[in-house]
């Protein structure tokens, strides 16, 4: 797991790029992908966040798309700590095997 610490890398993610930055959450790549940003100075290898850090660390507009991902309208939840609530639940329910409630 990596985190830029300089520039931007476009990660594509379901089809369409997405911008990672220094405000950008960590992420994954290949390990010789990694190696390669973190030789040329542009990111740094860090530990995989815990669960809670990374949904703290989303924009509502991203948490929002995470629930959508997961069959949760999220449109009602009026913070991050109900978006992040509701996309816990779905998580939960789907390790377990329950249908998402809408």
């Amino acid at each position: 797991m990596i985190k830029m610490i300089k520039g931007t890398y476009g990660r594509v993610v379901d089809g369409t790029v997405e911008a990672m930055t220094s405000r950008s959450a960590p992420f994954s790549l290949s390990e010789a992908r990694e190696a390669e940003l973190i030789a040329a100075g542009v990111a740094e290898k860090v530990e995989a966040p815990a669960k809670a850090d990374t949904y703290g660390n989303m924009k509502m507009t991203e948490l929002r798309k995470a629930a959508a991902a997961l069959g949760v309208d999220a449109s009602a939840a009026k913070n991050k700590k109900e978006v992040i609530a509701l996309i816990e639940a779905a998580q939960a329910r789907a390790k377990t095997g329950e249908a998402t409630e809408e």
